[in-house]
């Protein structure tokens, strides 16, 4: 008998429902677990607002790309602390980060209709996770990487139990 079967079913529930985010539907995104640690947005057909990067109406705009980074590293981390011991204690749906940095890079031009963030963990604990990423084209052209820090927030029933 799995005495987990409980807590894996809400972590499930959870990771269900991040393509719920009215935010992502309303960018048109898409968000994938692909291993622990490990996340994806994807924009698989991007509209007329979302371009002009550089003034140009083929180009991603700089904003789009900063935010399906800010996503896919952050959904990245999600995935490593959800998998923590202390995640079969909590309701995941209260499990909170915020971004502290966010650094990218610019490499090229993101050009074509498809597009996606990768994001993976580089370095995680309770308080504190460090993720790292890139932006790829319809292609697969490296477009920009990013790298970032973010502040982890336990819910309050086991902030304070010491580890």
């Amino acid at each position: 008998m799995n005495t987990n079967a409980p807590h894996l079913d809400r972590i499930a529930a959870c990771k269900r429902s991040w393509n719920d985010s009215p935010f992502l539907k309303a960018q048109g995104l898409e968000v994938e677990e692909t291993a622990v640690g490990r996340a994806i947005v994807r924009l698989p057909k991007a509209l007329p607002t979302q371009r002009g990067g550089g003034g140009s109406d083929t180009v991603l705009n700089g904003g789009v790309i900063s935010y399906m980074f800010d996503g896919a590293l952050g959904w990245a981390i999600i995935s490593s602390l959800l998998a923590m011991p202390e995640a079969a204690d909590i309701d995941p749906f209260e499990l909170r980060q915020f971004t502290i940095n966010l650094d990218i890079t610019f490499l090229n031009a993101a050009m074509g209709d498809s597009f996606e963030a990768r994001g993976n963990v580089v370095r995680i604990s309770r308080t504190t996770a460090f993720a790292e990423g890139e932006f790829l084209d319809a292609n697969g052209t490296v477009c920009a990487t990013a790298k970032g820090i973010w502040r982890v927030f336990w819910p309050r029933s086991i902030a304070t139990t010491p580890r």
